[in-house]
């Protein structure tokens, strides 16, 4: 079994938005703050809605930023420099601004379009203070979704059966991760994430079983927690707070403890060591 030395790297990305990515991160980097673990939240969506719910001081982005570690000096300017602080003592922040969108244009044909991140997480020993790292992701398959699964060891696909178009763009999304491997031997699909179910809404019921059947094919795991289409989740956002601060008692609240519970029983298989 391998034993863990840094911080596990775990991206969560679909080409969809709106697939419940930015909640999940929330979520499950809230639940796991309260198991006392050391958890940083990389924002690498320039739209920046997880640096708007998480960072304590909104202001600090004006100095502190992902793009602010990825244009300085090399050497000069670690990532945890820019490091921000959250609600939560034990959950930190490098938020993302919309400045993003100019430097991937700028690094559209550089070695940064890819391995930005990865060059800045192998100079910063720092980082190694964490045990886990999140990337949040944009709706696409451009720069900084390369940048974030290139510095991941895992990848979580969150899926939603009620939309289809999230559905149809998985074959992409799948292809990507298998470019992103041959040169990141470390980057597994650690399991596909239901979302946003409601197996009254129109096809849901149908989707899901499409779903498996589809990725069962693939020999990919679903984890066996879903996230339920859950109001509480949305009056979250909107009171910029994890659904464990503003409804601890929400069916979604629950479920994304049991999703942590089942993620870090995955991980003590994989790691030989005990997580929970």
């Amino acid at each position: 079994m391998a034993s863990q030395e840094r911080p596990i790297f775990i991206t969560l990305g679909n080409r969809k938005g709106g697939v419940g990515k930015t909640s999940s991160v929330i979520n499950i980097a809230s639940y796991l703050a309260t198991l006392g673990k050391k958890i940083l939240v990389i924002d690498t969506d320039p739209q920046a809605n997880c640096s708007s719910i998480l960072l304590k001081d909104f202001n600090d982005t004006n100095g502190r930023s992902l793009v602010t570690a990825l244009e300085g000096v090399p050497g000069e300017n670690p990532l945890s420099a820019v490091v921000c602080d959250t609600y939560h003592p034990q959950i930190s922040i490098i938020p993302n601004t919309s400045s993003c969108m100019l430097w991937e244009r700028k690094v559209a044909q550089e070695a940064d379009a890819v391995m930005g991140i990865s060059r800045l997480v192998k100079q910063d020993k720092a980082l190694n203070a964490y045990d886990f790292v999140f990337f949040d992701t944009p709706p696409n398959l451009g720069v900084m979704m390369n940048n974030a699964l290139m510095a991941s060891d895992f990848v979580i696909i969150p899926i939603p059966p009620s939309d289809q178009f999230s559905l149809d763009g998985l074959a992409a999304y799948l292809n990507l991760i298998g470019s992103i491997r041959k040169h990141n031997d470390r980057l597994k699909l650690l399991a596909v994430l239901i979302t946003k179910y409601a197996p009254e809404w129109g096809n849901s019921a149908q989707n899901l079983s499409q779903i498996k059947e589809y990725f069962s094919a693939k020999g990919i795991s679903i984890f066996q927690t879903h996230i339920h289409n859950c109001a509480e989740i949305d009056m979250a956002h909107v009171a910029r707070k994890p659904i464990f601060e503003s409804a601890p008692d929400s069916v979604c609240a629950h479920e994304y403890a049991d999703l942590c519970q089942e993620i870090l029983k995955i991980f003590n298989i994989i790691y030989g060591k005990k997580f929970i």
